[in-house]
């Protein structure tokens, strides 16, 4: 099958990245599969898997030859009129309507659009370090600056524990001289897999419906456990074996307390199982055999249910 993968980034990630890391690991995956991929992107990317072709918003399609589907990263300005799927990583506007041949990030996401359809995100194992032994600090990793990821409320919840927490993620301006708190900046490749290897424990103390949470399988997939809210995909995310869901802050502070008895193996194989790179290529191949053969994947439309803009705050 020749696939493009369009997302207007570039590659390979050099340090951060969301969905790009998530469209990166699927074209390794698609490429180890068999299939030809090509990348529709920044022209300075580079694409072991395939080509590269730049990303023109307004001639995707006229800008490929023989190429038997299009898989979307973003909503794109012109409907498609070749075969496609799209995914969504983020929550929709209350009212937002989507194509039919969308696809979520978790079973939770898709329903809060209308949707049944989703594939979990899937990451390369080889890419982070596996540590049995932790050193006594947790972390906060994604965008401090994003309020939805509650940066505050895990600063708050690790003192109260006083367990020393370094942040991953966000501005150095956004942090004062907590006692405790040890920014760590944007880091990426061993430094960033290092320091989430080290950890105790990953706080996620969220206050919006997560679409899916990379952080809380990075962690994981490093033998980390994980110390989260119950808001959106979590419960797919963290069952009982591998870490804690809180519903108040006072839960939060008593669970990072009594994170040591998780077995940094059992996290692994939890992601080894259900969260790589290879077991998300199959599941899109599984939609796009689906699509191909005629079939529209959402009869109806998906459309958002719930304002992302409505936060939960963590009650005491």
């Amino acid at each position: 099958m020749r696939i493009a993968l369009v997302y207007n980034a570039r590659f390979p990630v050099k340090a951060y990245g969301g969905t790009e890391r998530v469209v990166w690991w699927l074209a390794k995956g698609l490429h180890e599969a068999g299939h030809d991929v090509t990348l529709v992107a920044d022209p300075k990317s580079q694409n072991p898997y395939g080509s590269v072709v730049p990303y023109e918003e307004k001639r995707i399609e006229g800008a490929i030859d023989n190429v038997d589907l299009y898989h979307y990263f973003a909503p794109p300005v012109i409907r498609p009129e070749r075969p496609y799927v799209v995914t969504i990583g983020g929550n929709g506007r209350l009212g937002e309507h989507f194509l039919p041949n969308t696809i979520f990030v978790s079973e939770d996401h898709a329903r809060r659009h209308r949707s049944t359809c989703f594939v979990h995100n899937g990451l390369d194992p080889d890419e982070y370090c596996y540590r049995r032994k932790k050193s006594d600090y947790a972390i906060f990793l994604g965008k401090a600056s994003w309020n939805v990821k509650n940066v505050k409320g895990a600063v708050r919840i690790a003192r109260t524990a006083r367990v020393p927490l370094k942040v991953l993620g966000g501005k150095r301006w956004l942090f004062k001289r907590w006692r405790g708190v040890h920014w760590a900046g944007m880091v990426g490749g061993e430094e960033k897999a290092e320091l989430i290897a080290g950890a105790r424990a990953l706080l996620f103390p969220v206050i919006w419906n997560e679409p899916f949470g990379i952080a809380v399988t990075e962690a994981l997939v490093s033998g980390t456990p994980v110390v989260a809210r119950r808001m959106g995909s979590l419960p797919e995310l963290v069952v009982p074996e591998v870490g804690y869901l809180c519903d108040s802050m006072h839960e939060f502070v008593r669970a990072l307390s009594e994170v040591d008895h998780f077995s940094s193996v059992t996290c692994r194989e939890w992601v080894l199982e259900n969260f790589t790179y290879t077991k998300m290529a199959d599941k899109y191949l599984q939609y796009y055999a689906e699509v191909l053969n005629g079939r529209v994947l959402n009869p109806t439309p998906p459309h958002a249910v719930a304002s992302p803009s409505v936060t939960f705050p963590i009650p005491e």
